[in-house]
């Protein structure tokens, strides 16, 4: 955060990359990870100083669970730790957003650990609606194009239907789009001061 004073406690952000982030060079990500550009700005650092994460996910992997391999969440949520033994976080306000890739790994965080985040912005990125209880407590805001050939707009809308008929109020966003969406979420109004008001009872 901006001018970090130690006596107080920051928000985390766990930002998730799209696929043209994977790899192994801890860099890439940072440039695939939209939203964590959108947070660093002068602007929003001044706005909302916080801390944010944005871990690689490696090549032939994920930040899910897949048949094919375990991905990536454990470590994260590793790193997750160690940050705040190091750093005085507020373990009430621990957001995660991702795009594509990181929109599938957002809604497993949240339906894997939904004791671990106050809110979520999974964008353009498919959820398990067998997961939908876990996640009724967590605030969502989340947004796909109607017209994604990438990541169908189905496994956005089934799993917002599933979290809805479990009791839960998530917010969803649809635009008349493809799956190149971040354009459009970056200003939609309201999206920061959304995310940073939320907090864990």
């Amino acid at each position: 955060p901006k001018d970090y004073d130690g006596n107080k406690e920051y928000p985390l952000v766990v930002n998730l990359h799209h696929g043209g982030g994977m790899g192994s060079d801890n860099l890439i990500q940072l440039d695939a990870a939209d939203p964590s550009k959108l947070l660093s700005t002068p602007e929003n650092r001044e706005k909302y100083p916080a801390f944010i994460l944005v871990p690689q996910c490696p090549k032939n992997s994920s930040f899910r669970v897949l048949p094919e391999h375990q991905g990536i969440a454990g470590p994260i949520f590793e790193a997750m730790e160690s940050l705040e033994e190091e750093y005085n976080i507020d373990e009430k306000r621990r957001y995660v957003m991702g795009v594509s890739l990181g929109g599938y790994g957002t809604w497993h965080f949240i339906g894997s650990r939904p004791d671990l985040f106050a809110a979520a912005i999974p964008i353009c990125g498919g959820g398990d609606a067998d997961m939908a209880g876990n996640m009724v407590n967590v605030p969502i805001w989340a947004f796909h194009g109607e017209n994604d050939k990438t990541v169908p707009v189905h496994l956005t809308r089934d799993v917002i239907k599933a979290v809805r008929a479990a009791g839960g109020s998530p917010k969803y966003t649809e635009y008349s789009a493809g799956h190149d969406i971040w354009n459009r979420v970056h200003t939609t109004p309201g999206l920061l001061e959304w995310l940073f008001a939320q907090k864990k009872d």
